[in-house]
């Protein structure tokens, strides 16, 4: 099992980052609607060190915002950083708009079993996940197949 450090939720993860075999990777769902195309698969890329953790940085000052709201003690207009936090949190948002991104000449494809270790992966809130990833030689379908360039 490898660890989720980090992760976006739209009805299930969609992306973030975790390891593969140890290794940081940045990990993108490639299935646009999983309830009419069926099986998700993602394409996964090596991160830096530097770039994972000012993934990890961003992320816990998110966790923090993220706290705070459900506690009711901060409104949605402060989204997504607390106020003591938006400098430090938007310089690494910067930083890692254009490093977390899938590299193209470096990537694998896989399908994920993303496991809670807590009961709040239903709404996503504080979830901590791990992930079992299963590597694939193309991705699950014919019809992805055939548009899909390595």
């Amino acid at each position: 099992m490898d660890k989720v450090y980090s992760f976006d939720w739209y009805d299930g993860v969609r992306g973030g980052v975790a390891t593969y075999n140890g290794q940081p990777c940045y990990f993108e769902s490639q299935c646009v609607d999983i309830y009419s195309q069926g099986v998700d698969w993602f394409k996964l890329s090596p991160i830096s060190e530097e770039v994972f953790k000012q993934e990890i940085e961003q992320w816990a000052l998110w966790r923090k915002y993220e706290a705070a709201f459900h506690a009711g003690q901060i409104g949605i207009e402060q989204h997504p950083f607390l106020p003591e936090d938006r400098e430090r949190g938007e310089e690494l948002k910067k930083q890692l708009e254009y490093q977390l991104v899938i590299n193209e000449q470096n990537f694998m494809i896989a399908q994920a079993e993303f496991l809670a270790l807590d009961e709040q992966i239903q709404q996503a809130e504080g979830a901590e996940l791990e992930v079992r990833w299963t590597i694939l030689v193309a991705p699950p379908s014919a019809s992805w197949r055939a548009s899909y360039n390595r």
